[in-house]
């Protein structure tokens, strides 16, 4: 017997399993894409590391966060921040001295902590998750301020961080200033002009030096502190100002003692409040990282999606592929744990398999997904695939080793609350073999209810699929007239793979084509036929469906295309009635005024002793009459509300005439709560409301009709003007004011704006009831004594509305 190579490596652990399972599905690709959207480097470092949870109730509580975060997208400018000042605090409360600009990162990680607070809690009840997060982030404002007071932006320490270094500092700048004068001394001195090599002093280990040509050496007695790269120049402090220089050293080596003395004293009081700093910052990084999420779930139209008891997986779309993407939407519904894909390739299967496990993979580590909101998925102990070739020649584990090493850690380790995903199952060894190996494994898997999604091109899979209670098949397809992929998904039917279509349309020899084909078991050409047959008839019956879609969206815009002209037809006639309405007004103000001239003269006259000329005044009042009648006409009206009460009971298909624009059309549904019902007009369906309807033929009801207003007390035309002046002296106080009702009722249907009424002055029992009365009624504006000419105490003049 031969002697087989032990092939078997180490078996792999559960958790081992689920990490290869995340490289496998591209995982590491979604968490750089988060990274990207983080604004601080500790939320870019959670980004990198997210890792699926497989507990429910922190699935929830990440799946509220990102929900949270997404309403405070718009609250408050995002977190920012370059640094990571955590190490620094590390350091501090190790008791390492930090720099000024390491004090200054840790201010600003304290200025984003303060933030990240303030933001958590801005929008309170609507984020109680955030809010409770951030609200135990200690208050390092008086830490923050302190380093901010000592150091400049940059990090330098500012002169008045201690009064001694503002001391130090004077002093050392007045001896650089002496320093400095003797060498310019020497510069512009005639041995300088002839000895320099440049005229000017430089520094040279902490010296102010000259540059002194190497020829002229002896002519600038000093120290030598270096010379140039070529030789030619020697760098020399001259012994005169040694002392000077001196003086500005020790000034200086004063200043930077203080300088180190303050930095550790602020380094200090960062490690008193590290722990505080540190809890901060971490809470920096979880805020920003779950609003990173919220913004990378903005960049696919993420929703969040609830927890289900099955798979039911609606037009998702793989988030690493662009806008272009073909949904995916696929069940996974008791009694079924096990799908079979079959179908050409390069149709889809793969992408389909991915977009499941990232699906799953990413509801648990808090982020939204791409599809659409009816979708639904289990809570996962794991998710676990076989996808490609993980082939090791160092190993000796070839193809089909490494893809049944795969498969038995999977059995291993799988439940029914597990997802396992294997693409091409049984592939890479004997057809014949590897078909039963893949039945076995699949028919396992069923039996022990593990949700599980297998693509393949073995036929006796998919027959299992057909047979099995436990199994369903599903496919992906190509277009039966050119063979290109559609990626559409398709439930219940297995698929096809075209292979020697495929191989036709690329330029295969014909001859060997048939002779392939000859080669193939009359059920397999019988099933072939059939599948075809049912593709051509879906493809057929899509078409038709996508047709009637067409037509239903076409109907869609016509009907609302109708509703905004029935709605502009009446916006226009209500301008039109708008602007006759003021042409009228502007015809009655002019017959007013007509009158009140006509008035006027009257009372000359009658103060005259002269009678009126009646015609004159029967004229003025018949056109205000004429004018005040069209305006009140229910034709010149804006159209008044319909009480509920009295709205037109319609009945299913009767014939209804739309408002006072004549288009007809018949009520196809009773009224709704809202009293809107659906008519059909012409071949459209708009919904209006039951107001705005009427049957056909039936005349438009007047508003004076409906509702009494003070024009239906409006004086016959045949009755006489009321003239400017009712007498009531002498009557008794009941018949004086019926007599003044209608008196008032007259003036104000010809359009009288102001009459006088004379009750002479007596006791003032008529006057006061006269009065009463004015003031009850609705058409008087005011009332007072007639002037003294006109009547005085004896008289009231009266202003109507």
């Amino acid at each position: 017997m031969t002697n087989l190579p032990d092939v078997r490596p180490a078996s792999a652990t559960g958790p081992e399993l689920r990490e290869r399972t995340l490289d496998l599905l591209e995982f590491p690709r979604i968490r750089e894409a988060l990274a990207s959207h983080t604004r601080t480097p500790m939320s870019r470092e959670r980004a990198l590391a997210l890792t699926p949870v497989y507990d429910s109730a922190a699935v929830a509580a990440l799946q509220q966060e990102t929900a949270e975060a997404g309403l405070l997208l718009e609250d408050s400018p995002p977190l920012s921040l370059s640094h990571d000042p955590r190490p620094l605090v590390q350091r501090a409360a190790m008791g390492s001295a930090l720099s000024g600009s390491e004090l200054i990162a840790v201010a600003d990680g304290l200025d984003t902590a303060r933030s990240a607070k303030a933001l958590g809690g801005s929008a309170r009840s609507r984020t109680p998750l955030l809010r409770n997060l951030t609200r135990n982030i200690a208050d390092l404002r008086l830490l923050e301020r302190e380093l901010r007071a000592k150091l400049t932006p940059s990090g330098e320490r500012k002169d008045d961080a201690s009064p001694l270094l503002r001391q130090l500092r004077a002093e050392s700048r007045d001896a650089y200033h002496h320093a400095s004068q003797g060498m310019q001394a020497y510069v512009d001195s005639y041995v300088g002009v002839e000895v320099l090599q440049d005229r000017l002093y430089t520094v040279r280990g902490g010296r102010l030096v000259l540059p002194v040509k190497a020829d002229f050496k002896g002519r600038m007695p000093g120290i030598v502190h270096g010379t140039s790269d070529s030789g030619a120049t020697l760098f020399i402090e001259p012994f005169a100002n040694v002392h000077r220089t001196n003086r500005w050293r020790e000034a200086g080596d004063a200043e930077q003692d203080e300088v180190r003395r303050i930095l550790q004293r602020l380094t200090a009081s960062v490690g008193r409040r590290a722990a505080e700093a540190m809890h901060a910052l971490e809470m920096v990084a979880r805020l920003d990282a779950a609003l990173a999420k919220a913004r990378y779930a903005r960049t696919y139209r993420g929703v969040a999606v609830g927890e289900g008891a099955a798979v039911q997986l609606v037009e998702a779309r793989h988030p690493l592929i662009d806008s272009g993407a073909v949904p995916v939407s696929l069940a996974l519904e008791p009694p079924v744990s096990v799908l079979v894909v079959t179908g050409p390739n390069t149709g889809g299967k793969t992408v389909a398999l991915k977009t499941l496990g990232l699906m799953a993979l990413m509801r648990q580590s808090g982020l939204l997904l791409p599809c659409a909101p009816q979708t639904s998925l289990p809570l996962f102990d794991g998710v676990y695939a076989d996808i490609g070739d993980q082939q090791s020649i160092e190993l000796a584990v070839s193809t089909f080793s490494s893809h049944i090493t795969a498969i038995a850690g999977i059995l291993a380790h799988a439940t029914p609350r597990s997802l396992a995903l294997f693409d091409e199952l049984g592939t890479s060894t004997d057809p014949e073999e590897g078909a039963a190996l893949g039945c076995a494994v699949a028919a396992h898997l069923a039996e022990q209810g593990v949700p599980c999604v297998v693509t393949t091109h073995h036929r006796p899979l998919a027959a299992l699929a057909e047979e099995h209670e436990a199994m369903e098949n599903a496919s992906v397809e190509l277009d039966p007239q050119t063979l290109r992929p559609t990626y559409k998904f398709t439930m219940g039917l297995p698929g096809r793979s075209y292979a020697m279509e495929i191989a036709a349309r690329t330029g295969l020899d014909a001859r060997i084509i048939e002779a392939a084909q000859q080669r193939l078991g009359p059920a397999h050409r019988e099933t072939e036929g059939l599948l075809s047959a049912i593709r051509w008839e879906r493809a057929l019956t899509r078409e038709k469906l996508d047709e009637a879609e067409a037509e239903r969206a076409r109907a869609s815009e016509l009907s609302a295309e109708l509703a905004r002209q029935v709605e502009a037809l009446e916006a226009a006639q209500a301008s039109v009635v708008e602007e006759v309405r003021a042409e009228l007004r502007q015809e009655a103000s002019r017959v007013r005024a007509k009158l009140k001239r006509a008035e006027s003269a009257a009372e000359w006259q009658t103060f005259r002793g002269e009678p009126p000329p009646p015609r004159v005044m029967e004229a003025a009042s018949a056109d205000v009459a004429d004018v005040q009648r069209a305006l009140r006409s229910r034709v010149w009206g804006k159209r008044p509300p319909v009480p509920p009460e009295r709205k037109t009971r319609l009945n299913v298909g009767e014939t209804v005439e739309v408002g006072a624009l004549g288009i007809k059309g018949a009520v196809l549904t009773e009224p709704d709560s809202a009293g809107r019902v659906e008519v059909l007009v012409g071949s459209a369906r708009i919904q209006l409301d039951v107001s705005r309807l009427r049957r056909a033929g039936e005349p438009i009801e007047d508003e004076r009709t409906r509702r009494p207003t003070r024009s239906s007390v409006a004086i016959p035309l045949s009755t006489p003007a009321p003239g400017i002046e009712l007498d009531v002296r002498g009557e008794r106080a009941n018949g004086a004011v019926e007599r003044l009702d209608a008196y008032l009722d007259s003036a104000v249907a010809y359009g009288l704006t102001r009459v006088r009424i004379v009750h002479g002055k007596g006791t003032g029992a008529l006057r006061n009831a006269v009065w009463r009365r004015l003031a009850d009624s609705s058409v008087v504006a005011s009332y007072a004594f007639a002037p003294r000419e006109r009547g005085g105490d004896g008289a009231t003049e009266v202003e109507l509305l």
